[in-house]
């Protein structure tokens, strides 16, 4: 068995479990962590992204770095909980050219959210990349990078406040990529910027 991108027997014989579908070590949520399992974890997790496509892999990789060991780790997809202002991070393994790379929705993320009925169709009018799921009173954003669920969160929730209609949080969508993409950033890019109280 040849060695791929530099991986180690072990690291290959790993990403071939895990190609094949292998369940891996999860968190358990009963035990804290020990540095065994969240250096196996690792391994894992960079066995399997070695697999994946170069945008996933580059989108788990950042993850990584900012989040730390993944508690889950599948073929197809690593979970962070609890991390950061996400109540859920997903990044999946997604491919080109069925959609343009910026919307595969590689990175998709989490939070909890008391978003009242009558807005659940604005918010799905605004940016079908942004879903909410009333029972868990959970809403996701997908997206290529973290930076855009940001500002589609951001955008949702001055969509549900009432702050600006559909319209024009399409249109501040439009011009903060628009700006970020000549080198100006918006606070928007960069956090969530409300509070909220289940």
């Amino acid at each position: 068995m040849k060695a791929h991108r530099g991986l180690g027997f072990a690291a290959v014989f790993v990403s071939a479990l895990a190609a094949g579908g292998c369940v891996s070590p999860v968190k358990s949520s009963t035990r804290p962590d020990t540095v065994r399992a969240m250096t196996d974890r690792r391994g894992l997790a960079e066995a399997v992204i070695a697999n994946w496509s170069d945008l996933s892999a580059l989108a788990a990789r950042r993850l990584m770095e900012q989040y730390g060991v993944p508690d889950e780790v599948r073929s197809g997809r690593l979970v962070w909980n609890e991390r950061g202002p996400w109540k859920r991070t997903v990044v999946r393994d997604r491919r080109w050219p069925y959609a343009p790379p910026e919307e595969l929705g590689v990175v998709e993320q989490t939070i909890e959210y008391p978003l009242a009925a009558g807005r659940i169709a604005d918010i799905q009018v605004f940016d079908g990349h942004v879903t909410f799921n009333p029972a868990s009173r959970e809403m996701s954003s997908s997206a290529d990078r973290e930076e855009v669920n940001y500002l589609r969160l951001n955008l949702a929730d001055d969509v549900a406040s009432g702050r600006v209609s559909v319209e024009e949080a399409r249109r501040d969508y439009a011009k903060i990529l628009a700006l970020e993409g000549e080198g100006k950033s918006s606070p928007y890019l960069l956090s969530l910027h409300f509070a909220f109280k289940l």
